[in-house]
C-alpha cells in the first residue's frame, strides 16, 4: 500500500506510510484509494487544489475529487449522479498478457465447432467463483455486526439487514445460485442450500412423504460446493425468520418451476422474500413454447427459448415479460437492483436489449452468460459490451476462478466475438454502494496480469483450480 501526495503546486509525489509516519497521515485529507498496476495507493490532499489523475490505469474518480474533498463527511452509500469512477484503455503491454493467458488459438481452431467448448474463454470462465462480490458482502456483514456491537459468538441475526438486498434471477433453474445469494446479500442464515436440496428432491403423495426426485446434472455442482460463510451464529437466539431483501427466482420450465415452488413453500422461504415465478424474460412481452419437463428429473439447464424440443414433445405456453416488464411488475418502485444474473440458454442479450432498458438504470452488478446458441449466434458480444459501458456505465469482465479476471471493457481482442460458451461479470460505476466491488475487481484484474504464466488458460491448463 502507498500514498501519493498532491502538492499545493500540483506535483505529485509518491510515498510509503513509513515515509509519512503514521501520525502525519491524519494530517492529510484522504480523498480515495486508487488501484494502479503495482500498489494501491490512497490520495493525500495537503489543500483542496485537485489535479487530474488521468495517466492512471485502472479507476480514478478525476472529475469528482474536489467534491468528494468538500463531502468528506458524507456516507459513503449515498449515490452520485454520473459516473464516479472512469475505467482506462488498456495498454499495449496489458493486452499482450491477455492474449497471452487467453491464448486465440483453440478458439479460432475451433470455432466451426463451438460445442466442444474448446476455447480459453471457456477454460477461464467456466463456473466462475466471485470472490470479488463474497469479500464485497462478506466486509458488509462484519462491518453491520460491528455497528451493533455484536461478536461473532452473539451474532444471531436478528438485528436488521444490512442492507436491503434485492437480487433477480433470469433463468433459475434448480434454485441453488439464487439461495446462496439471499444468503449472502441478507446475511441470513436460514437461507441454506442444504435444506433447499432437502426440498427439491423430496416427493409428496396426498402430504405423505413418497421417496425422492433426481436433479438433472448440475455442470457447476451447485448443489454441493460450498455455500457463502456467515460469521457463526448463536445457538441462545433464534435465528430471525423475517428479511427485508428479496430474490426474484424466474424461471420458464413448467416442471423445474413445481418443484422450485413446492421447495420454497416448504422451506417458507415463499414468506421470507423469495420469489419464484413462472416465465419467460426476452425483449419483448408475449408468450413462448416450453416443453412440459420431465416429473422422474428438474432442473434440465439446456432447454431454452426457440428450444427443437417443442417440436416433438407436448408443451406449454409460457407468460414473456422484458425485464422493464417485468420489473415494473414484480419489484418496488426504485428499489435498487444489487444482483441481476441472467443465463437463459443463448438469449441473454436479449434480456439485456429490452424495449428501453430503463431497468438496467438500477442494476449495481450484473453477471450473464456469452454462448453460441440461441439468438447469441447472430449477436456481437462487442456491441453488447459497448453497450453496457456506453449506455449504463458497466465494466465487463470475463469472470474467472482462483481469483483470476480479465477485463473486457477498453481492453477488447478481436476473437472475443467468436462465439464460445462463458461467463462475463459486469459492475455500474455510478453507484457509491458497489465502488468497493469495483475496486476489487480492477485490483484482481491487474493481480491476474502480473502472475503471468501461472494463470494461462490452455487447454492442458483447462478448469484446472488449485485447491483440486
Amino acid at each position: 500500500m502507498g500514498y501519493l501526495l498532491i502538492h499545493e503546486n500540483g506535483t505529485m509525489t509518491p510515498v510509503t506510510s513509513n515515509e509519512l509516519g503514521l501520525r502525519a497521515i491524519s494530517r492529510y485529507c484522504i480523498i480515495r484509494r486508487v488501484i494502479i498496476p503495482s500498489a494501491l495507493v490512497f490520495i493525500l490532499a495537503i489543500n483542496t487544489t485537485l489535479t487530474r489523475l488521468d495517466y492512471f490505469t485502472g479507476y480514478t474518480n478525476a472529475t469528482k475529487y474536489n467534491d468528494a474533498y468538500d463531502n468528506q463527511n458524507q456516507t459513503s452509500d449515498d449515490n452520485i449522479d454520473g459516473s464516479i469512477l472512469e475505467v482506462a484503455q488498456c495498454t499495449p503491454d496489458e493486452l499482450f498478457t491477455i492474449q497471452q493467458q487467453l491464448s486465440p488459438d483453440d478458439c479460432l481452431k475451433h470455432q466451426h465447432e463451438p460445442w466442444k467448448q474448446r476455447c480459453s474463454l471457456t477454460y477461464a470462465t467456466r463456473c466462475p467463483d466471485a470472490t470479488w462480490l463474497k469479500d464485497h458482502y462478506t466486509e458488509l456483514h462484519n462491518t453491520t455486526r460491528r455497528q451493533h456491537g455484536l461478536s461473532t459468538r452473539n451474532y444471531n441475526h436478528t438485528s436488521p439487514d444490512a442492507s436491503s438486498f434485492l437480487g433477480i434471477f433470469v433463468g433459475c433453474n434448480k434454485g441453488f445460485d439464487a439461495i446462496d445469494a439471499m444468503r449472502m446479500g441478507s446475511g441470513n442464515p436460514i437461507f441454506d442450500k442444504h435444506a433447499w436440496e432437502d426440498a427439491m428432491t423430496d416427493v409428496y403423495k396426498r402430504g405423505v412423504p413418497a421417496g425422492k426426485i433426481k436433479l438433472e446434472h448440475d455442470v457447476c455442482n451447485q448443489a454441493t460446493s460450498s455455500q457463502f460463510s456467515l460469521p457463526a451464529v448463536s445457538t441462545s437466539k433464534p435465528i430471525t425468520t423475517t428479511s427485508s431483501s428479496q430474490v426474484h427466482c424466474i424461471e420458464p420450465m413448467p416442471a423445474t418451476v413445481r418443484a422450485l415452488q413446492r421447495s420454497a413453500y416448504k422451506t417458507k422461504y415463499d414468506k421470507m422474500g423469495f420469489t419464484v415465478t413462472h416465465a419467460a424474460l426476452s425483449k419483448e412481452d408475449g408468450a413462448v413454447p416450453f416443453p412440459r419437463g420431465d416429473t422422474k428429473k428438474v432442473g434440465r439447464e439446456n432447454g431454452g427459448i426457440g428450444s427443437t424440443k417443442c417440436i416433438s414433445q407436448n408443451c406449454v405456453n409460457v407468460t414473456m415479460y422484458s425485464l422493464d416488464t417485468y420489473v415494473s411488475k414484480f419489484v418496488p418502485e426504485g428499489a435498487p437492483i444489487d444482483y441481476l444474473s441472467v443465463d437463459v440458454e443463448g438469449y441473454d442479450y436479449n434480456v439485456l436489449l429490452g424495449e428501453n432498458s430503463s431497468a438496467l438504470t438500477r442494476v449495481r452488478y450484473l453477471e450473464f452468460e456469452y454462448n453460441w446458441m440461441g439468438a447469441w449466434k447472430d449477436q456481437s458480444l462487442h456491441q453488447a459490451i459497448e453497450y453496457l459501458d456506453q449506455q449504463f456505465g458497466f465494466t465487463c469482465y470475463w469472470a474467472g476462478f482462483d481469483n483470476t479476471i480479465w477485463r473486457i471493457t477498453k481492453c477488447w481482442l478481436d476473437f472475443y466475438d467468436l462465439h464460445f460458451w462463458s461467463n462475463v461479470a459486469c459492475v455500474s460505476r455510478n453507484y457509491n454502494e458497489v465502488r468497493g466491488v469495483a475496486e476489487r475487481m480492477e485490483e484482481m484484474f491487474h493481480d491476474t496480469l502480473a502472475k503471468g504464466e501461472e494463470n494461462l488458460r490452455d487447454f492442458e491448463h483447462r478448469f484446472q483450480r488449485r485447491d483440486q
